[in-house]
């Protein structure tokens, strides 16, 4: 896996979810809530229970979320998708990143060592609505 797969996985997720927000162009609180997990078929509540034992991305050899500096995921998802940082305490640990005028969101799980992996994002988000949609919908 070269450094440049994580980045595009990511990418390809991102363009996914605006894609589904497109019509939309900004978000709305009637928008219902939709999300879906960093891996397909694992919960991020399982996600969550191993994230410290995941390599950072660029060192990943298996399908996994995307890990990084903390840095790296913050400037992502400002540059990519212009979401900031909504909760940074939230269930369980993670921070819930979100874009009032995109419509998306995104459930991080940082670590001690000053990464951070991805673990759920969706779209439907907005600043009117309770951080426990976005939560109750990870299934946090």
């Amino acid at each position: 896996m070269t450094r440049a797969d994580p980045i595009i996985r990511l990418g390809f997720a991102g363009a996914v979810a605006l894609l589904n927000v497109t019509p939309a162009l900004s978000a709305s609180p009637a928008q219902p809530v939709q999300g879906w997990s960093a891996m397909q078929g694992i919960a991020p509540a399982t996600l969550l229970e191993d994230i410290h034992t995941l390599p950072v991305s660029e060192l990943a050899i298996d399908d996994q979320p995307y890990c990084a500096s903390d840095a790296e995921i913050a400037a992502t998802l400002r540059h990519d998708f212009d979401e900031h940082p909504v909760e940074t305490a939230g269930a369980q640990g993670t921070e819930l990143w979100g874009s009032d005028q995109l419509g998306t969101w995104t459930l991080v799980a940082p670590r001690a060592d000053e990464t951070s992996c991805i673990i759920a994002s969706g779209i439907g988000f907005s600043d009117d609505r309770s951080t426990q949609a976005y939560y109750t919908v990870a299934g946090l």
